[in-house]
Formats: structure tokens, sequence, C-alpha cells
């Protein structure tokens, strides 16, 4: 058995002989609890992070692809520094690995979660994978969320646009108007959507 359902089974075991001890709901039940849901979310954790497939479906691809593009679009006309694209470092890449290794299938968003154990931040950077021009549609019925990742041919002048665009709003090195002509021009190139307010 592997050591993660061995670590899950041990702290289930570990709750119920507490469960079936107990007389009354006290502190130290609820203590126990707390330390069942962490050994169990710690748990499914590592055996999900382990079945991701990293090496086969790899982000890092699609984000040279991206500066790919927006050299090809913009070299000449704004700084090459501006082409990097340093963003999407964790959990974007095994989020995107899961996704893509299903693609054109809904996946739940608690298989999703299981990457992190945080559904707001996880699901945020699901969403996320579309400013590299993946496409990535939501779905919801009463259970769940699902995402579900429609290609794995990202929308290359799309994504090369929204990141000079955000890459130049971030520059500290840039004066107030070249940033604003930088970010006219990425808007000028493909239609984006409303810049996000800066601690969205």
């Amino acid at each position: 058995m592997e050591p993660g359902l061995v670590k899950a089974r041990m702290a289930i075991e570990r709750f119920d002989r507490a469960l079936a001890e107990a007389n009354q709901f006290d502190e130290s039940l609820a203590a126990e609890y707390n330390r069942l849901r962490r050994g169990l979310a710690a748990s499914f954790q590592a055996m999900s992070m382990a079945d991701v497939p990293r090496n086969t479906y790899r982000l890092d691809e699609v984000k040279q692809a991206v500066s790919d593009e927006m050299r090809r679009l913009f070299a000449g006309r704004v700084d090459s520094g501006l082409f990097q694209i340093r963003r999407y470092t964790t959990p974007h890449p095994d989020i995107y690995a899961v996704l893509a290794s299903r693609a054109g299938e809904d996946v739940p968003a608690w298989r999703i979660r299981l990457l992190s154990g945080d559904a707001t931040h996880t699901e945020r950077r699901t969403r996320e994978l579309r400013d590299l021009g993946l496409r990535v549609a939501v779905a919801e019925d009463e259970e769940d969320s699902y995402y579900r990742l429609e290609s794995l041919e990202p929308d290359l002048t799309y994504a090369a646009a929204f990141q000079l665009r955000e890459t130049a709003s971030r520059s500290r090195k840039l004066s107030a108007p070249a940033r604003a002509d930088i970010i006219r021009l990425a808007e000028l190139t493909v239609e984006l959507p409303p810049r996000k307010a800066p601690n969205a």
C-alpha cells in the first residue's frame, strides 16, 4: 500500500478511536477532528501531486511559445526585456498538467483543489491560465464546479498582447508615457479584457 494511503488510514483510525471513547463533544474531540482533517488533506495532496503528469504537459513550453509570439509581434517596437514571463510558477504548472491530460473533458474543481488544499486561490490560479491564451471553460452544478481545457493549442496572439500589457503595467523601469504607449499597443493588437485593479 502506498505511503499516502497508509497515513490516511492511520489518521482515520486515530480519530475513530477518539470518537468511540467520547461521551460528548468537547475541545479535545474537536482537536482530534482538526488533526484528522489536516492529516487527510496532507496525505491526499501528496498522492494527488504524485499523479500529476507535469513532465508530459509542460506549462514552461506554453510560456516560451507566448514569449516567442511577443517577440514576433513586438520586436523593434518595445524593449525586448518585456518579453519574459516570470509568473505562473506555482501551482499553475500542476493545474495545467492535470487539465491538459484531460483536454476536452470536464475536470471537477475538487481534483484541482487537492493540489493545494485552498479552494479560493487554486481556482483563481486555474482561471489565470487564460492569460496565457489557454481556453479554460468553467461550468457548475449543484455539487461542484468543473474546468475544461478546450484545446492544447493556446491563442498566442491574445496571450502575447495580454502579457505585454501586464508586464508593462508592472514595470518600474518605464516612464508613465512609455508605459501608456505600450499598453495602448497591446490593446490595439487584440481585444483584451479590462485591466484588473492592482490588488485583485
